[in-house]
């Protein structure tokens, strides 16, 4: 038999990130258009890039959560 593992730390990090990551779209979203606004083009193109990039890591979070989640009441179920 093998020692449970502790998931709460991938856990706490996964939940944070899940979290904040849509303020940051949020705040990047706005500088975006303010940058459009400003008629800085370049500026508002590369913001729309990290945006996207942003994005992609948050629905890679999401389901690193999901996963780390499942396991977790997978470990919980075979200690009961």
């Amino acid at each position: 038999m093998r020692a449970p593992v502790n998931l709460r730390p991938a856990l706490r990090v996964l939940l944070i990130a899940v979290l904040a990551l849509p303020l940051l779209l949020i705040v990047l979203g706005w500088v975006t258009d303010l940058m459009s606004a400003l008629g800085d083009i370049a500026t508002a193109t590369v913001l729309g890039h990290i945006g996207t990039a942003v994005r992609v890591m948050w629905l890679a979070d999401l389901v690193g959560l999901v996963v780390v989640l499942a396991l977790d009441s997978l470990e919980r179920g075979r200690e009961e």
